[in-house]
């Protein structure tokens, strides 16, 4: 009996070892806690098709919270960077104008490549989140403009965009107007066609600001976010405060000299420009201050003139871009019965009487066969007026007569001389060291950016100018200096010449440096 009780407590004892050292496990190993939860609920579901689920799937969820997005314009979910792909119009944006058929167009001869209009150009760059970061630390939104409005009959291309495109515009308009090189955007969540419209709203909007060049750039980070804008400008921004004086009185003597009703008064418009104006291509053709200022221009300028002048003298007038054979400008203008088109290029290029007034005040039917508008311009107002239609088409200036044959022909005949391009004999430069000087103190002076201006060198430099870019010796004299004194981290400079009058030559250069 001794011996049974002596095993039955060992045996009590053993048991109470191994459940201590279970238990023990089971708290101290969270591995081996696990197999025995798992294994539980292994054998829980085999003995029952519905249980009681573990707790850890009743627990409450946790509370959610808000999702913080970085702040920006309409304050827009962060997916729309993605999803957003509109053109960032008005939602009660109307048209009327019915484009004619492309196919049927029918270009006159004596004005087939009377155009050269320049449609706008975007260059879009991604960057890393490192240089996104030091963009964004480091560059100013400049000023946004919150405090403008602009006038929906004078301004139509504006009021066609939505809020969000309305910021952006202003923030462009005001940061051309501060000759800025670059501005971080008010909105981040801005897509390329919405940029794309409120930069061309700008441009048409604004013939005043004839230094902006006719090409942007737009900088995002990897996801999508839009984070900076760069604009150009072009030579005149060199010195600005001469070009907008010159320019300044080159309309008013205009101006000035219009009276009557406002039918009168764009009838003297229309003949003033076309008494002044060439039509001849060159660096600032797509400017207003290459008609207004120095009287050689293309459609764009023509176009651009017009409306400035006609808009300062209280009458509505739209630059309408579209096609005519090729990429084309004219006007739309607002009478007191309706609006008409007006092209002011065309009916100066012609070469008969009757091309005078040909294009002058007409209706969309009746630009049908010749003129499509495009773009943001279909939006503009139909061209329906009628009161002041025709009114000129047999009367044709004397002063507009085809020259008599006859005489030698004169190969400089239609070159721009020294003086209409904006230089005298003293800005010749004559010598290539002299020329590299020129060259670096452009550049050096301008700073960082893009930007373009313009240099007269005799005709016997040319040659020489041409063989320093086909070496790179303006690369290692002018840009190597530049890179290094600026610290910048890339250079570029390119050179276009043009024929002038007297054997000089006018030296378009395009400069970037980062």
């Amino acid at each position: 009996m001794k011996k049974f009780q002596v095993f039955l407590l060992t045996v009590l004892m053993l048991l109470l070892a191994f459940f201590t050292g279970v238990i023990s496990l089971y708290a101290l190993n969270p591995d081996f806690s696990a197999y025995v939860n798992d294994l539980t609920q292994k054998k829980n579901g085999e003995t029952a098709d519905t249980g009681t689920e573990s707790s850890e799937r009743t627990e409450e969820p946790p509370e959610e919270t808000e999702s913080v997005i970085p702040e920006t314009a309409g304050d827009e979910p962060e997916e729309e960077r993605f999803s957003d792909d509109s053109s960032g119009l008005t939602a009660d944006i109307t048209g009327g104008y019915s484009a004619p058929d492309e196919n049927e167009l029918k270009i006159p001869e004596a004005l087939s490549g009377s155009c050269g209009y320049e449609n706008i150009r975007v260059d879009e760059k991604t960057v890393d989140d490192e240089e996104a970061d030091r963009i964004e630390e480091e560059l100013s939104t400049g000023p946004t403009g919150d405090d403008l409005s602009f006038d929906p009959e004078f301004y139509p291309y504006y009021n066609m965009l939505d809020d969000r495109g309305k910021r952006l515009y202003r923030q462009i308009y005001a940061n051309i107007n501060e000759m800025n090189p670059a501005f971080k955007s008010v909105d981040r969540l801005m897509t390329g066609k919405r940029i794309d419209n409120a930069f061309e709203a700008v441009f048409n909007d604004h013939p005043e600001l004839f230094f902006i060049d006719t090409q942007y750039r737009t900088i995002y980070r990897k996801n999508g976010d839009f984070i900076e804008l760069d604009l150009f400008y072009n030579e005149t921004a060199a010195d600005i405060d001469r070009s907008r004086s010159e320019f300044d009185a080159a309309a008013s003597s205009i101006i000035s000299e219009a009276s009557g009703s406002d039918y009168e008064k764009e009838r003297f418009v229309h003949n003033r420009l076309s008494e002044l104006f060439d039509y001849q291509m060159n660096p600032l053709d797509q400017s207003a201050f290459s008609g207004l200022v120095r009287n050689k221009t293309v459609c764009a300028g023509y176009a651009r003139s017009f409306s400035y002048i006609m808009t300062k003298l209280g009458i509505p007038c739209y630059l309408c871009t579209g096609y005519a054979g090729e990429a084309h400008g004219w006007n739309i203008i607002k009478l007191d019965d309706g609006y008409y088109n007006v092209d002011v290029t065309w009916d100066d290029t012609g070469t008969e009487k009757p091309w005078y007034y040909e294009w002058f005040n007409k209706t969309d039917s009746d630009y049908g066969t010749t003129h499509i508008r495009q773009s943001l311009s279909v939006y503009l107002p139909p061209c329906n007026g009628t009161k002041y239609r025709g009114l000129e088409a047999q009367e044709p200036d004397e002063a507009r007569e085809p020259e008599e044959s006859g005489e030698e022909a004169d190969p400089e005949k239609d070159l721009p001389s020294l003086e209409s391009a904006g230089f005298s004999e003293k800005d010749v430069i004559r010598d290539m060291e002299l020329y590299y000087d020129e060259l670096y103190n452009m550049i050096r002076n301008s700073g960082r950016g893009s930007f373009s201006f313009s240099m007269v060198i005799d005709g016997a430099l040319l040659n020489e100018c041409n063989r320093a870019y086909d070496d790179n010796e303006v690369k290692r004299r002018v840009l190597g200096r530049i890179l290094e004194e600026t610290g910048s981290a890339n250079a570029n400079v390119s050179c276009i010449p043009y024929k002038l009058k007297d054997g000089y030559y006018l030296l378009e250069h395009k400069i970037s440096v980062y």
